[in-house]
């Protein structure tokens, strides 16, 4: 699994709006823009999710999990353990190049000469 990582921020972003619970591809493209603007078109979204589909990180969720009305013929995704533990390996990677960088902007890391 560590070979998946880094993620690519698309691959974030997209995994990310998964977390909260299964969304059609449409929601994906919304979740994201309210994060972040608009970065995912519909061609790149579903190359991504093909893609994750085939690693095991996500896949299609059925019709009844977390569908509202009108929503029963839309293709829905979610993500699966496995793409669940590789979002959660890039968070906490993330997290410790975030500790090692903010001390560097606040001045407070030393440097030798």
């Amino acid at each position: 699994m560590n070979s998946s990582i880094p993620l690519a921020p698309r691959d974030l972003l997209v995994m990310s709006a998964l977390a909260d619970g299964p969304l059609h591809g449409y929601g994906i493209i919304k979740a994201v823009e309210e994060e972040c603007g608009p970065l995912l078109d519909p061609g790149n979204l579903y190359r991504v999710l093909r893609r994750m589909r085939r690693d095991g990180w996500v896949e299609d969720a059925p019709a009844a999990e977390g569908g509202g009305e009108g929503e029963q013929n839309r293709r829905r995704y979610r993500l699966t353990p496995r793409g669940r533990a590789v979002l959660r390996a890039e968070v906490e990677r993330l997290e410790g190049v975030l500790s090692r960088v903010r001390p560097a902007l606040a001045g407070r890391r030393g440097r030798t000469p």
